[in-house]
């Protein structure tokens, strides 16, 4: 059974209500850390972009953005929501774009989607298109395994493969893979559409 098509099947199946959902919760605290870190003419990398929602907020703001994720359809959502960055269909860990080419990395509830074997690879790939001095922002749902689950929060009978982390355990994968951490806390989100508690992390690249 491969986890990614059956999650990304499930993302295609509902782009337009998923985009309705999530459309207010962009994590504006995180976003403004994220952005204290950058330069003004960064060149920034939204891994798991779904339909656009953070790079159109970052690219308004004048930066440049390059957002991928698996789901096309997501991606022709994006394009239409966000017409000042680029978009790519592309696997995570397996990052078609050249090394040390992005200035910070925002991946915003996108690994969770990834098993925690491909989560590695998908750390190195980040590592590897990120200029020394980078920033890598991800977060992640708090808990324990992995495992396909329905997301009841839609009509259509859909699964998804999520994957829970504690804090230690995510850090620990960063610093294998070369980061260094630079601050994480977890939160409980008071929004109806979250249903668990999320790690946010903030990590650079050093050499």
């Amino acid at each position: 059974m491969n986890y990614k098509k059956i999650t990304i099947r499930s993302y295609d199946k509902t782009v337009k209500d998923y985009t309705k959902n999530v459309r207010n919760l962009h994590p504006k605290r995180e976003a403004t850390a994220f952005l204290s870190l950058l330069k003004r003419n960064s060149l920034i990398l939204d891994l798991g972009c779904g339909p656009g929602r953070d790079a159109k907020i970052f690219s308004d703001k004048g930066l440049k953005v390059v957002g991928v994720d698996l789901s096309k359809n997501m991606i022709l959502a994006a394009k239409k929501n966000a017409p000042r960055a680029r978009f790519k269909v592309m696997d995570l860990t397996d990052l078609k774009l050249r090394d040390k080419s992005f200035d910070g990395i925002w991946a915003h509830m996108s690994f969770l989607h990834l098993s925690k074997k491909d989560l590695l690879m998908a750390l190195k790939e980040a590592y590897r298109v990120l200029k020394r001095g980078g920033i890598l922002y991800l977060s992640v749902k708090q808990g324990s395994g992995q495992k396909f689950l329905p997301d009841s929060r839609y009509k259509e009978n859909i699964k998804k493969f999520w994957v829970f982390y504690q804090k230690d355990e995510i850090e620990q994968m960063l610093v294998k893979s070369g980061f260094r951490i630079m601050q994480s806390y977890v939160k409980t989100p008071k929004d109806s559409y979250s249903n668990a508690p999320k790690i946010f992390i903030f990590c650079q690249k050093e050499k």
